[in-house]
C-alpha cells in the first residue's frame, strides 16, 4: 500500500488529536482572529502543538502547516507538506455545539496522500489513502448516487468576514437554496467534506477557508467516487480558496449555478 507508514500515522495522530480536544477541560476562549466572528481558544492552540510536535518527530522533513500557526493560506507545495486543523468547528466548540472535528492530511510528489477527520463527539474517524478509497473505521464508504440538484441535501458555509464583505456567498446561497431538497449549515467543513463521501450529504461548497479546512475532506470524497473542484472547475488543490465537493452527479449543475449568480453579482 503506497504511503502506508504515512496513512497508519495520519489516522492514529488524528485520534489522539480528537481524544485531546474531547477531554479538554472548558474550551479557554484566548481570542478573536480575523473578525469578531473567527475564533481561537487555548484547545486549538494545545491540540496543534500535539500534533506539530508528533510530525516533526516522525517526519523531521515534512513541512507542517496548521490553522493556528501558519504564515500563508497558500502554501509552496514543493515538498511533503502536512495540513492540520486542530479544532475544525471552533465556534460550534466554544458554545457546546457537539459537532467539531479535527483534520490531517498530507500532500506529496504533487498530490494529496492521506487524509484523516476525527468526529470529535461521535469518536468516528474517517480516512483516505490515495487510490485505496475512503473508510469509517473499517467500512468502505461510497458518495451518493442522487442524480438531480433537486434531490440533493447539499452544505455551506460563510466567510468570517461576511458582515463586510459583498463577496460572502450570500448570493449564492439564496440562488440554490430553491432549487435543492435542502441546505445544511453546519459549521465544520471538514464533517460536511467526510458526509459527502458518507453519501449523507450530496454536495458542499463554500469560499475563503484554509487547506487545513479542506485538504483530508477532498481526498476523501475523491476517494469514495465523487468530485471536487474550484469555482471556475479546475481540480481542488491546497491554497485555492474556492471549493465545491459532490457525489459528481450533481456537480455540473451546483458549479453552474455558483458560476452563473457570480457572473450576474459581480461581473
Amino acid at each position: 500500500m503506497p504511503f502506508a507508514a504515512e496513512t497508519r500515522f495520519a489516522v492514529a495522530i488524528a485520534r489522539r488529536a480528537g481524544l485531546a480536544a474531547r477531554e479538554s477541560t472548558g474550551h479557554g476562549l484566548v481570542e478573536t482572529k480575523s473578525s469578531f466572528a473567527d475564533l481561537r481558544t487555548a484547545t486549538d492552540l494545545r491540540v496543534e502543538r500535539l500534533v506539530r510536535d508528533a510530525i516533526r518527530a516522525a517526519f523531521p522533513r515534512h513541512a507542517v502547516v496548521g490553522e493556528e500557526t501558519a504564515a500563508d493560506r497558500r502554501p509552496p507545495l514543493d515538498g511533503p507538506t502536512w495540513f492540520v486543523d486542530p479544532v475544525d468547528g471552533t465556534t460550534n466548540f466554544v458554545h457546546g455545539i457537539p459537532h467539531v472535528a479535527c483534520n490531517v492530511a498530507l500532500w506529496a510528489d504533487g498530490a494529496l496522500r492521506c487524509g484523516a477527520t476525527v468526529d470529535v463527539t461521535r469518536r468516528s474517524v474517517y480516512w483516505s489513502a490515495a487510490g485505496r478509497g475512503t473508510r469509517q473505521g473499517r467500512r468502505l464508504l461510497r458518495v451518493s448516487d442522487v442524480a438531480a440538484l433537486a434531490g440533493s441535501v447539499i452544505a455551506t458555509g460563510f466567510p468570517y468576514d461576511r458582515a463586510v464583505r459583498a463577496d460572502n456567498n450570500l448570493p449564492e446561497f439564496a440562488r440554490i437554496v430553491p432549487r435543492v431538497q435542502d441546505v445544511r449549515r453546519l459549521g465544520c467543513a471538514g464533517l460536511d467534506l467526510a458526509w459527502v463521501a458518507a453519501g449523507r450529504l450530496d454536495g458542499y461548497w463554500e469560499q475563503g477557508n484554509g487547506p487545513w479546512d479542506w485538504a483530508a475532506g477532498a481526498l476523501l470524497v475523491r476517494e469514495a467516487g465523487g468530485t471536487v473542484t474550484t469555482y471556475d472547475g479546475t481540480p481542488w488543490r491546497p491554497g485555492d480558496e474556492t471549493l465545491v465537493a459532490s457525489n459528481g452527479r450533481i456537480h455540473d449543475e451546483l458549479l453552474g449555478l455558483i458560476q452563473s449568480t457570480r457572473a450576474a453579482v459581480f461581473g
